[in-house]
């Protein structure tokens, strides 16, 4: 189009006796020409770049959402395992040896335990795809948060009977929640606690209103998060390298965060000194 125009314009010019005012109104509509093709060129130009940087942003989200999922994959099969693993032992050891009473009530509670984890295991894949599949239903009630978290508190000590969890839980405190969404959320920060500090470090969980709002606490004394990961922590299958040895599912704080949201709370990680994290919820008072 440009090539025609500019054909036009000449050929315009060498019409005899064309007047310069004539000669400026064919420049003047050349350039406008010129300056729409431009501009059109631009604009698509503009959009061709936006449209690939989309399209490899979300190639590169979708390859690391894979290579988490690959890893998902074969830490839950480590996961799977090695409660198998444990609990098979128990049942034999109670099967070819003659125990003690004290022997026998010792191997089933091991072997609760590894029941206990197997089940914590499956539920926390199963509630990752009912949510990817909408299939979670919240069924609120004014839930006493202050005894809630204590039980939580006492079912952790039970399958960590070596740990030490400091507990600063204000009496009286309620909330409109899911009774059933809020210990899974006790339940996956803590547990997250334990695992990830040093066994002799205690672990501390605090629980206070602030004005109309409620806020709770978990303190570890673990590596600690580094701030480029405070937010990808919460991602579907994400995981931490740590020096712990712990694979995990990187299922836990994906479903913590979802229920917080759910009940529209607030999460955020931060620092707890000298060394560790501070994970805080925010829920509204009532």
């Amino acid at each position: 189009m440009a090539e025609q125009s500019r054909e036009i314009y000449t050929q315009h010019l060498s019409i005899p006796n064309l007047s310069d005012a004539a000669k400026e109104v064919l420049h003047r509509q050349l350039m406008s020409k010129y300056y729409m093709i431009m501009g059109e060129g631009s604009v698509f130009l503009l959009l061709m770049i936006i449209g690939i940087a989309q399209v490899r942003k979300a190639f590169r989200r979708e390859s690391e959402f894979l290579a988490r999922q690959k890893t998902f994959l074969h830490s839950v099969t480590h996961e799977f395992k090695s409660p198998v693993a444990s609990l098979r032992l128990q049942i034999e050891t109670l099967l070819k040896r003659n125990l003690s009473t004290e022997q026998q009530q010792l191997a089933l509670g091991n072997a609760l335990e590894d029941t206990d984890r197997l089940d914590q295991l499956l539920e926390k894949i199963l509630v990752a795809a009912r949510i990817d599949n909408g299939e979670v239903p919240i069924y609120t009630e004014r839930l006493n948060l202050s005894e809630s978290l204590k039980n939580g508190v006492n079912k952790l000590l039970r399958t960590y009977p070596h740990r030490d969890i400091i507990e600063h839980i204000e009496e009286g405190v309620y909330a409109q929640m899911d009774p059933w969404a809020f210990n899974s959320v006790v339940n996956n920060l803590v547990e997250n606690a334990l695992i990830y500090s040093p066994k002799d470090k205690p672990v501390e969980v605090s629980l206070k209103k602030e004005g109309n709002k409620t806020v709770l606490l978990v303190h570890d004394q673990g590596p600690g998060i580094p701030m480029d990961e405070r937010k990808k922590i919460f991602q579907k299958f994400y995981r931490m390298s740590t020096s712990t040895g712990y694979k995990g599912t990187g299922l836990g704080l994906y479903l913590v965060e979802y229920f917080v949201k759910k009940h529209n709370g607030t999460i955020i990680v931060k620092e707890n000194t000298p060394s560790g994290s501070i994970f805080e919820v925010t829920l509204e008072t009532i």
